[in-house]
């Protein structure tokens, strides 16, 4: 009888671990989906402030305010990536 009862529970702790490998795919599946409309609305921002830059600023100054904005951009992307590296 011991046996019926291990076999029972092993069973029942089986369908728990699909229960929650179940929730962390679909916890996954939602962090990429985000990961991906974040990464899709970023490129949207760079290239509209590009496009304002154009418009605000007299053709001659553009390439000022471009390398200012492409000098900002990479320096806080050097930032972020430092303290991703710094937190391994």
């Amino acid at each position: 009888m011991n046996e019926a009862e291990d076999i029972k529970a092993g069973m029942a702790g089986g369908k728990e671990e699909k229960t929650s490998d179940l929730g962390d795919n679909f916890k996954k599946g939602v962090f990429l989906i985000a990961m991906l409309l974040l990464l899709v609305a970023t490129f949207q921002f760079y290239f509209s402030i590009e496009r304002i830059i154009e418009m605000w600023f007299e053709y001659q100054y553009v390439p000022i305010f471009r390398a200012v904005y492409n000098f900002l951009v990479l320096v806080a992307s050097l930032y972020i990536i430092r303290l991703y590296i710094l937190k391994r």
